[in-house]
C-alpha cells in the first residue's frame, strides 16, 4: 500500500497502524464471540472423529472465562504483569497459602518439565508408579537422574507400602499422580497422607493434583494443606482439566519459597495474558466447576455402566477418562474404535489390553457406548 493509498483511505491524524490494530482487535473479538456460540451448539452437533484421547474438557471454559478473554483482547499489546499478581492473589485465596508459595507455569507440564531437570541434575531415583504420567520422569532421565518403578497394587492405586520400601540415599523426590494417570484411581487419603509426611522427612515429595477437582471429593482429598504445615511437598494444579483452558496453557504449584525458588530459575515459558485473565475468572466461577464435575460424572458412570453389562473390568475412575480392560491388544483395539471415527488414547506399558478414554459431550458419549457394545459384546 502507497502513501497516498493510506492518506485516502484514514481520517486526518488517525495511526493508520493502530486503526489496523483495532480493526484485528474487533475481528479477533467476533471470532471469539463465534466459538462461544459453537461451544454451546456442540452438545448437538457432533464433530467426528472424536478426539478422546488426550484428556481435554468438551464443556470448555466457562462463559465468565469467555468473556474476560474477550474484554482483555483490545489490551493484548501489554505484558500481563499486573494479571500474573492477580491471579497469584486469586490463588492464594483458593488454597489458603501466602503469595509467595505459588509458582505459575504454562501449563503444569512446564513445572514438572523444570522439577524433573532440577532433581535429575542431583544424579539422583525418583520413585513413581507404573503405569503413570511420566512428563517429571522423563525429564529427570534426560538430566542424568533415573526411575525407580513400582507396579501399582491390585485396585490400581498408587503401592505406598511398596514405595516406601524403595526410599534409599539415592533418592531424590518422590512423585505422585493422584488421582494416577492412566489408571484414573485416587489413593486412600489418610493413607496418602501419612505416606507423604513421612517420605518428606526423607525426599521431597511432588503431588500432581492435574485431576483432582473432578473427584467427587476434592477438599478432602487435596494435599495442599502438608505445605503450609511445613513439609516437603511440591503440589501441582492445572486449568487444562476442570476448566477447560487446555489450548491456553496455565498451570501452577504450590510448595514452600525454598522449594520453588530452584524450579523457578530452570523455566523459559512465561503464561500468557488472555489465559491468566479466563483462569482467574474461572476460579471465582463456582457454579460452572461444580456443573462440569457432574457432567464429567454423568458421562464417566454411564461408560461404566457399559463395561459392568459387557462384564469388563474397568477402575474405580476420579477423572474425566476412564480406564478399564479391552481383552484385546491396544494397537487392534484402537484400529477397531478408529473404523468407528473414535481416537482413544495411547498404549501405558504394561498394562496392554487395557483403554484410557476421554469422557465426551452426552451425544459424543452414545457414540462411544454403541462403539463399546459392537467391539467388545
Amino acid at each position: 500500500m502507497n502513501k497516498f493509498t493510506i492518506e485516502e483511505s484514514t481520517p486526518q491524524h488517525a495511526n493508520p497502524l493502530l486503526l489496523n490494530r483495532r480493526h484485528w482487535l474487533k475481528a479477533a473479538t467476533g471470532v471469539i464471540a463465534a466459538v462461544s456460540s459453537l461451544r454451546a451448539q456442540s452438545e448437538v452437533a457432533v464433530s467426528l472423529p472424536l478426539q478422546l484421547s488426550i484428556n481435554e474438557n468438551p464443556f470448555g471454559p466457562s462463559a465468565k472465562a469467555i468473556d474476560a478473554m474477550q474484554q482483555t483482547m483490545a489490551r493484548s499489546y501489554r505484558y500481563p504483569h499486573a494479571q500474573a499478581q492477580q491471579l497469584i492473589d486469586a490463588i492464594s485465596k483458593k488454597e489458603n497459602v501466602p503469595t509467595d508459595h505459588i509458582l505459575l507455569g504454562v501449563g503444569s507440564g512446564e513445572i514438572l518439565l523444570a522439577a524433573g531437570r532440577y532433581f535429575g541434575e542431583k544424579k539422583g531415583e525418583v520413585i513413581a508408579a507404573v503405569p503413570g504420567y511420566t512428563q517429571l520422569i522423563d525429564a529427570m532421565k534426560s538430566a542424568g537422574g533415573s526411575a525407580v518403578l513400582v507396579p501399582v497394587n491390585d485396585q490400581w492405586q498408587h503401592d505406598l507400602d511398596a514405595m516406601a520400601t524403595k526410599i534409599s540415599e539415592k533418592t531424590s523426590c518422590i512423585y505422585l499422580c493422584n488421582p494416577n494417570n492412566p489408571t484414573a484411581t485416587v489413593c486412600d487419603t489418610a493413607k496418602l497422607t501419612a505416606f507423604v509426611i513421612e517420605a518428606a522427612k526423607k525426599v521431597p515429595v511432588f503431588i500432581d493434583e492435574a485431576y483432582l477437582e473432578c473427584a467427587d471429593d476434592f477438599a478432602e482429598r487435596t494435599l495442599v494443606g502438608l505445605v503450609t504445615a511445613g513439609h516437603d511437598v511440591i503440589v501441582s494444579r492445572t486449568f487444562s482439566k476442570i476448566y477447560g483452558l487446555a489450548g491456553l496453557r496455565i498451570g501452577y504449584a504450590v510448595a514452600k519459597p525454598s522449594l520453588l525458588a530452584p524450579i523457578k530459575e530452570l523455566m523459559t515459558g512465561n503464561p500468557n495474558l488472555l489465559g491468566m485473565v479466563a483462569a482467574h475468572a474461572s476460579l471465582l466461577d463456582h457454579d460452572y466447576c461444580e456443573r462440569t464435575r457432574l457432567q464429567i460424572k454423568a458421562g464417566r458412570d454411564a461408560v461404566n455402566s457399559v463395561l459392568q453389562q459387557l462384564g469388563r473390568k474397568f477402575t474405580a475412575s476420579q477423572t474425566n477418562f476412564v480406564f478399564f480392560h479391552t481383552g484385546i491388544p491396544i494397537d487392534r483395539f484402537q484400529e477397531l474404535m478408529k473404523k468407528e471415527q473414535i481416537h482413544v488414547a495411547r498404549p501405558f506399558p504394561p498394562m496392554l489390553d487395557w483403554c484410557r478414554i476421554t469422557i465426551g459431550l452426552p451425544d459424543e458419549m452414545k457414540l462411544i457406548n454403541q462403539a463399546l457394545r459392537k467391539i467388545l459384546s
